[in-house]
């Protein structure tokens, strides 16, 4: 079980990264240097997660060294390397003077192709929490839709946000359909409130942003 569930896991994430490579225009971006960049994030945040272990279970590590074979930073370690991959990225994109809301984009339609590539293998193979993965994989192909359609622009703020808020109210009906999922304050779960949280949040910025915009009266 759990051979083939990394066998999907990885998968799915050279799924998205054939989605990266195929989103720039190479007339219009310096694809092959964005591309490096964001392989260079990916191994920093695979590596940072993998030994995390040794930050957050560091009693764990010396006692039993080859605990760093079989474990990783567990979801704090999932964190902390996405915030280290998010500031190399930065890091990058300022020093080439490359827009950050472009890789935004890409890293975007590279999560949301892997996340449906795994819903569907899940579906298919293990054929685990069915509804679950049915809705991923309708909510991410139905944002990726969303994305390709309006605009052939790139790395455009206002289609992220859109892009983002969509995603976290389907989290949070999603999570609705999860066995596991706890409750935690008035039915809804941890997950499901910070979920609603970046929704919130991503409406205000709409709001704020069209309240900007010079009416065209």
């Amino acid at each position: 079980m759990m051979e083939t569930q990394w066998l999907i896991i990885s998968f799915s994430i050279f799924v998205g990264y054939l989605v990266i490579r195929n989103r720039l225009p190479r007339d219009e971006y310096p694809v092959q240097r964005m591309i490096d960049t964001i392989e260079n994030s990916l191994i920093i945040a695979l590596v940072i997660w993998k030994f995390s272990l040794i930050l957050f279970e560091p009693i764990t590590v010396i006692t039993n060294p080859l605990a760093l074979l079989y474990f990783s930073g567990g979801e704090h370690g999932f964190w902390l390397a996405v915030a280290i991959a998010s500031i190399y990225i930065a890091f990058r994109a300022q020093k080439e003077h490359d827009s950050i809301w472009v890789y935004g984009d890409l890293l975007s339609i590279g999560f949301l192709a892997a996340t449906a590539m795994y819903a569907l293998l899940d579906l298919v193979l293990l054929r685990q929490m069915a509804r679950v993965h049915g809705s991923e994989l309708v909510i991410s192909l139905l944002i990726l839709l969303l994305i390709f359609r309006r605009s052939r622009t790139i790395g455009k703020p206002e289609q992220l946000n859109q892009g983002l808020l969509w995603f976290s109210l389907g989290q949070v009906f999603i999570q609705f359909l999860n066995p596991l999922n706890h409750n935690y304050w008035r039915g809804f779960s941890q997950e499901q409130i910070l979920y609603l949280s970046v929704a919130i949040l991503c409406l205000s910025i709409d709001w704020v942003v069209e309240r900007k915009r010079p009416s065209l009266n």
